[in-house]
């Protein structure tokens, strides 16, 4: 037998995941949904209008996920920042789009609040995108000051 095929003596427990070596199980799970949301959204997206939508919580979901905090708890205010700015742009677009289905139906022009929906979409959008990257840097700053932390007391 070889080495691969043999099992180590002595009783085999896993190592529990320690809170620094990455991302937390929370934030895994909804960079899973919100990456299986993204492309059945897209896919999906021509045939039935309101799917996009789908695509569009997705990407909430994957920004949410992807501004997790460094400490014990995972989800502050970046993380509550990018949420709401998230919602939002959910909201102005499914009633962007509404608006679109209902002009369409009665063949009139779109109402003037339609360019309202559409730009405070385009801002939410801009305000969640920045949430998420000042929420990225500063983990990662947070975690390197951390690091600098244990380096030097490791030293002393």
């Amino acid at each position: 037998m070889t080495a691969e095929n043999t099992m180590a003596e002595g009783p085999h427990r896993p190592a529990a995941p320690s809170r620094a070596s990455g991302m937390p199980l929370g934030c895994r799970r909804l960079l899973m949904v919100g990456g299986i949301c993204v492309p059945i959204g897209l896919v999906a997206g021509p045939f039935l209008l309101p799917a996009q939508l789908l695509a569009v919580a997705g990407i909430v979901l994957l920004a949410v996920a992807l501004s997790h905090g460094p400490g014990e708890r995972w989800f502050w205010r970046w993380s509550l920042a990018v949420a709401a700015a998230g919602g939002l742009w959910l909201a102005a677009t499914a009633a962007y789009y509404i608006t679109i289905m209902v002009a369409a139906e009665a063949s009139a022009p779109l109402p003037v609040f339609a360019q309202g929906l559409f730009t405070a979409g385009a801002v939410s959008v801009a305000v969640m995108a920045v949430a998420a990257l000042t929420a990225a840097l500063l983990r990662m700053l947070a975690n390197r000051r951390k690091a600098r932390e244990a380096g030097a007391s490791v030293r002393s």
